[in-house]
Parts: C-alpha cells; structure tokens; sequence
C-alpha cells in the first residue's frame, strides 16, 4: 500500500468514526446535545479536525442520512433481482427493507425515526440521483410493474406509499417497543407483508 493509499484509508477511516459518534450522540441525547465539541470529545480528536471533514453539525446529519440510505439501498435493489416474477420482486424488495430495519436499527431510526426535518432538507435528501431518489423510484417501479401486470385500476403512488406506511409501522414497532409480547418475529413479518400486498397479485382490482 503507497502512502497516498494509507493516508485516504485513515482519512476516511476517521470520517466514519465522527459520523458513527454523531449518530450515537444524536440517537441517545438529541439533535439539541449534538455538537462538533461532544462528538470531538467521544473521539479523541479536537473539534478543529472535524471541520476538515465537516461544515457544521447539520451537514453531519444530512451525511449520516445519505450514509444510511445509501447501505439501505444497496441491501434492497441487490435483493429481488434474482425472481423471476414482478409480484415476488416487490415482495422480497419489502422484505429486504424490513430486514434493513431491524439489523441496522440505528442507521434506520436516523431516517426514518429522528426528529430532524427542521434540520435536513427533505428537497436534497430526495435530489435527482441520491440513494432516497433511487429507492424511491425502485420502489415505486415494482409496485407499477405489479399493478399493470395483475391489470389493477389502482394508483400507483397510493399504494407504493401504503405499503411503506404500513411496513414501517412493523420496523418501527419491532424497534421501539421491544419488550411488546409479540408472536414470534418471522410469523409476524411474513403475515404483515402477506397482507400488505394481499389482492395485488390478483386482476381487476378496484
């Protein structure tokens, strides 16, 4: 390895390790407690450094959005594109969201949990091109193929923000309320997404 090599490695090894600070900051205490001063101190490094990386603590929080939508993206598109069938490719595309979720709580509370729209500008997190634009238009993509196979009359972005409504409540209620008695976890998900899509698959829906 040259030494321009390690020196982007450690470069950006240490930009990880502040937004990973930022998030545990801002996920324990709130938007309010975070700071270039408290995320410095968790990292052993002076506050002057991390506006090396860094403009101030919003452009921190629209990073660590871009981050986590990024990873969230990757993990869905990658999942259905292996099935053969429209209807099973947006279903294992839910799945995998689902599954995002709940083995990368964090990084989904920051999205989709946090209170921060006064902070990040939903306009330049759903830009043309970012990771939310893509998503949102694979998504939006799938439940379009499924309904114009099955010859449904429904309207596209209804039930593509339905199915997202509905399979957040799951992820978000699995995250937040854990000591919920819930049946167990795969019967709940797989019925929750089975009724999520229910009469999707079927032709003439009104």
């Amino acid at each position: 390895m040259s030494i321009v090599e390690r020196k982007q490695r450690q470069k950006e090894s240490l930009r990880q390790k502040i937004l990973d600070a930022a998030r545990e900051i801002l996920l324990a205490n709130g938007y309010a407690h975070l700071s270039m001063r408290r995320i410095a101190e968790q990292i052993e490094y002076s506050p002057t450094t991390i506006y090396h990386y860094f403009i101030n603590k919003e452009d921190i929080l629209h990073h660590l959005c871009v981050e986590a939508l990024e990873r969230q993206f990757v993990s869905i598109s990658a999942a259905g594109s292996s099935e053969q069938s429209t209807f099973l490719r947006l279903r294992t595309s839910i799945r995998a969201y689902v599954d995002f979720g709940l083995s990368e709580p964090d990084r989904y509370k920051i999205i989709y949990m946090a209170d921060i729209s006064q902070y990040v500008s939903m306009t330049s997190i759903l830009e043309e091109g970012s990771a939310a634009n893509k998503l949102c238009k694979l998504m939006r993509n799938l439940v379009k193929d499924v309904l114009f196979e099955s010859e449904s009359t429904l309207d596209p972005e209804t039930v593509f923000q339905t199915i997202w409504a509905h399979i957040h409540g799951i992820v978000a209620l699995l995250i937040g309320r854990p000591d919920f008695p819930w049946v167990e976890r795969e019967r709940l998900i797989e019925t929750g997404l089975d009724l999520s899509l229910a009469g999707l698959a079927r032709k003439g829906n009104e």
